[in-house]
């Protein structure tokens, strides 16, 4: 099955394959001037190890983590990369989770002005998010994904078979983004979450894909669109700034942050009356889902100040405003909130 979008007049496509029909497709198209980058986590898949067999020296292996997303060490590997010799027909090939998906974005969109990346995404969250919509990025200190492109990958491989050996923690982690979907968008998806069946996970994944796809007609956030790209960015404010301020160390995955931050800003929708519903019913289908609730270590009296100072740097602020997504009766919508009054706000949050 292919689904496919047009963003910004490019033609974004996505493929579900079974794992031997990737084999296939891989195995017939990647040449030996491509390049291949692996997650770590992946080196003893079967069909990795016959990718490495063929294109040994085309392989490069990462252990995918915020840490490799920094100006060091894509300045090292694209060194490397091109120490190995590239052209314009060259292909990155990426297998992993978005950490890898976003460097590997980067370094194609970047190398001789732009080589074809091909997206071949193993974790559910990369499934469901970063490799849908041609955001590529690496980190600053000063917070996430402040450098990058949009940079729309040539096609995106989904094969689920890779999610049989991913470990529950990074399973609960995709979850995270696809409990974001059903609640800024999508009731059916709400609908397959709360059955909670395992035989849904290609359903969800399309439904996932489907919902991000109403956000992403272009590449930038338009304030005054309806569908602005935006709005999936709920969670995401506090969310990242979380991940920031705990310096991406791995007690605290990328998904459980947007799942501590998703609360957060549904509180905050709540004490400005623009939500109706309970802030618990999220908060229940976060633990059915393995995600962390109490964000009490990262958000209170003495880490607001810090956390402030981690937002006043977001893509999103605007002079002394930030598009803050919120959520409604009808799902998500942006509104301007000032520095100081979300401050403000944060300290009535118990």
């Amino acid at each position: 099955m292919k689904i496919r979008k047009i963003i910004d007049k490019q033609i974004h496509e996505i493929e579900f394959l079974k794992i031997n029909q990737l084999e296939k497709k891989l195995i017939n198209n990647i040449s030996n001037r491509d390049v291949l980058i692996f997650d770590g986590n992946i080196s003893k898949n079967n069909l990795v190890k016959k990718l490495l067999k063929k294109f040994s020296k085309r392989c490069f292996f990462i252990k995918g983590q915020e840490k490799i997303k920094n100006l060091d060490y894509y300045s090292s590997l694209i060194e490397k990369i091109i120490k190995l010799g590239v052209e314009r027909k060259t292909i990155i090939y990426s297998f992993g989770g978005g950490t890898l998906g976003d460097l590997s974005g980067f370094l194609a969109s970047t190398i001789l002005r732009g080589v074809e990346h091909v997206m071949i995404p193993t974790s559910l969250l990369a499934m469901v998010d970063s490799s849908i919509g041609g955001k590529t990025g690496i980190n600053s200190k000063f917070g996430k994904n402040l450098i990058g492109t949009f940079y729309l990958p040539k096609k995106v491989f989904i094969c689920s078979d890779f999610l049989k050996s991913l470990p529950k923690r990074e399973i609960a982690c995709g979850y995270a983004e696809i409990i974001k979907y059903s609640l800024i968008d999508s009731k059916p998806l709400h609908k397959l979450l709360i059955k909670r069946s395992k035989d849904d996970i290609n359903k969800i994944i399309k439904l996932s894909i489907n919902s991000k796809f109403k956000y992403i007609t272009d590449f930038r956030e338009k304030m005054k669109s309806k569908n602005s790209r935006a709005i999936l960015n709920f969670g995401h404010t506090i969310g990242h700034a979380i991940e920031n301020s705990n310096f991406y160390k791995g007690n605290l995955k990328h998904g459980e942050a947007i799942s501590l931050g998703m609360i957060l800003e549904l509180e905050i929708s709540s004490l400005l009356n623009y939500y109706p519903g309970k802030v618990n019913s999220l908060i229940e289908i976060l633990k059915k889902y393995n995600l962390p609730i109490n964000y009490s270590k990262y958000v209170n009296k003495k880490t607001i100040p810090s956390l402030i100072k981690k937002i006043v740097f977001d893509k999103k602020v605007i002079n002394e405003d930030i598009k803050f997504v919120l959520i409604g009766k009808n799902g998500g919508f942006i509104k301007k909130i000032s520095i100081r009054d979300l401050k403000s706000i944060l300290y009535q949050i118990k």
